[in-house]
């Protein structure tokens, strides 16, 4: 006798291999093949107090019975409403980081909706129903490529001009025929952890930064390097398209593209990981004050904090108090006027004032 109803073997190889994934995810692959910070953003998230992962197990378990009785109508029912919410993860994807174990679900959500339209489609067939396109599955593969590209992006990395400088805690990005970016690479090349990080503010950037990698391979440092390419001679005709030349320009531009990501427009620009030493430094001098300090300066009689200053009178003209708070125009009684850090840019270009 024939069965009313045949079961949908593809739909149901996929829910049953996308079900087992999930559970493998919820537990803790062992396997690291997800490369980007999405994977750690969305590993914990949940929707209800439910993980995400535990939310796909259960969909995929449903759709995989469904797929087993033949039930390709509700089946393609739960599997379009699977996928929308699959897509508002998409979006939501695209707006912060990519996930690539979730990209991968993503797969598995529109293969098993695409099973089930198409096994109801051969159903309709038979009644003289023609198929339409899906909005649906559109909208899916908009976002889904939209994903990929930012995993692609994410995995082109920003170069330093010497290796093994990726690990440094501070990264200072700069220009070639930036004033400021050469007395900053003056200053700190041989003396911090800092890795440098070259860009082309114009065609001349890149041929100094050519230059510049020749020298560093001579043994010369940083500092001397950049000097010595200032004068550098542009190469000529089919020179200037050479692949090397090529594939600087594209490191140097990636190298830029992550300044104007990070919302900068002007170099040089620094990047910290971690707490600067200098902050902690400049803590530790301010609690070392002598006792004979006026932040500690007590009655030796009575060990009683000496009286607070007088307070400021109002019609103390505004340069007054900035000699009697170290020219901080800033500063408020009680409060230290010495920043660790000087919050004033000595000097930048880029953005609306162009490198020379």
């Amino acid at each position: 006798m024939k069965r009313s109803r045949e079961i949908l073997t593809g739909p149901l190889c996929i829910a049953l291999l996308a079900a087992a994934f999930c559970i493998w995810s919820a537990f803790g692959n062992d396997v690291n093949f997800c490369v980007t910070a999405g994977c750690s953003l969305y590993q914990d998230f949940t929707v209800g107090g439910v993980s995400l992962w535990w939310l796909g197990t259960g969909t995929f378990a449903v759709l995989a019975l469904l797929a087993l009785l033949g039930a390709a109508a509700p089946g393609r029912l739960l599997a379009g409403l699977a996928l929308l919410g699959d897509i508002c993860l998409l979006l939501l994807m695209a707006l912060t980081a990519p996930c690539v174990s979730c990209l991968v679900v993503a797969v598995f959500f529109a293969l098993t909706y695409l099973g089930f339209r198409q096994a109801e489609q051969g159903q309709a067939r038979g009644r003289g129903i023609q198929p339409r396109r899906s909005a649906l599955l559109l909208v899916w593969v908009l976002l889904f490529t939209v994903n990929v590209g930012a995993v692609a992006r994410s995995q082109t990395a920003i170069w330093p001009i010497t290796e093994g400088d990726d690990e440094a805690t501070v990264r200072m990005f700069f220009s070639p025929s930036c004033p400021s970016c050469r007395e900053g690479i003056d200053i700190l090349s041989g003396h911090v952890d800092v890795a440098f990080y070259p860009l082309a503010e114009n065609d001349s950037d890149v041929y100094r930064v050519a230059q510049m990698r020749r020298l560093l391979d001579t043994g010369m440092n940083l500092a001397e390097a950049l000097g010595q390419s200032q004068n550098v001679t542009p190469p000529r005709g089919l020179a200037a398209l050479s692949p090397d030349l090529l594939w600087l320009r594209f490191r140097m531009l990636r190298n830029k593209a992550h300044v104007f990501s990070a919302g900068a427009q002007t170099v040089p620009f620094f990047e910290y990981h971690g707490l600067p030493s200098m902050l902690v430094k400049q803590q530790a001098r301010q609690n070392r004050q002598p006792a004979g300090s006026a932040s500690n300066l007590t009655d030796s009689r009575t060990d009683i904090p000496a009286p607070p200053p007088p307070a400021q009178s109002q019609d103390t003209p505004s340069s007054a108090r900035d000699d009697q708070t170290g020219g901080q125009p800033g500063a408020q009684d009680g409060q230290d006027a010495a920043l660790p850090l000087d919050p004033q840019v000595a000097g930048q270009c880029g953005g609306a004032a162009p490198c020379p």
